[in-house]
């Protein structure tokens, strides 16, 4: 008899099953199992009153942009929240700058493209009850404070204020060859309507050597 004559061998049913579960397992690991992108180790940070600020940064696959999440310990409300799409972290400082007795926290954010630009996610202390964020305003248009600014910002806090300093860009200058000096901008810490806000108290404009 030929062999395309003979009668084909069926597996038993058992085999049959126990082969199907394994299929269908490993379609369920490697669907629950996608690489989403990396994460950052938490960070805790204490105010002096012994409150505890943690902020974690995730990285999504194939993005430049980080998701940050804020989670309180010890206050009155915790307040845990997501920010997602920000740039970044590139340093964190924990301050009082408007001297009440309870530390807020500024995180401060920096592109990944070639102009660095840095922004702020502040959040201040309502008397260690809760948290609420702090608005560093953004560049409006004919703000002399930003005339010739192109990023590259460094931030810091210094006598108890908080300091923005930048290269100043004269027309024509490349983006690795500022011409027009350093800027530094001092901001306070002010309650308002809605936030608390970083405004700024005083402009210096020091010349390229």
């Amino acid at each position: 008899m030929s062999i395309a004559g003979r009668k084909k061998k069926e597996l038993p049913l058992s085999i049959l099953f126990v082969i199907a579960m394994l299929v269908s397992t490993v379609g369920l690991i490697s669907c629950s199992n996608p690489k989403s992108g990396s994460s950052d180790a938490p960070k805790e940070y204490k105010t002096t009153t012994g409150k505890t600020i943690i902020i974690s940064e995730t990285h999504p696959t194939g993005q430049s942009l980080s998701n940050i999440e804020i989670i309180t310990k010890d206050f009155e409300y915790n307040y845990p929240e997501i920010y997602p799409g920000r740039d970044p972290i590139s340093e964190v400082f924990v301050a009082d700058l408007d001297d009440n007795g309870f530390d807020e926290i500024y995180i401060i954010t920096t592109s990944a493209g070639s102009g660095s630009y840095g922004t702020v996610l502040g959040f201040a202390s309502n008397k260690d009850k809760s948290l609420s964020m702090v608005n560093l305003p953004g560049i409006q248009e004919g703000d002399k404070n930003f005339e010739g600014y192109m990023g590259h910002d460094t931030f810091k806090i210094e006598d108890q204020k908080f300091v923005r300093i930048f290269p100043i860009y004269d027309k024509g200058d490349t983006d690795n060859h500022p011409t027009g000096g350093t800027r530094k901008l001092v901001y306070g810490l002010y309650p308002g309507e809605a936030m608390w806000q970083l405004k700024v108290e005083k402009s210096e404009t020091f010349n390229a050597p």
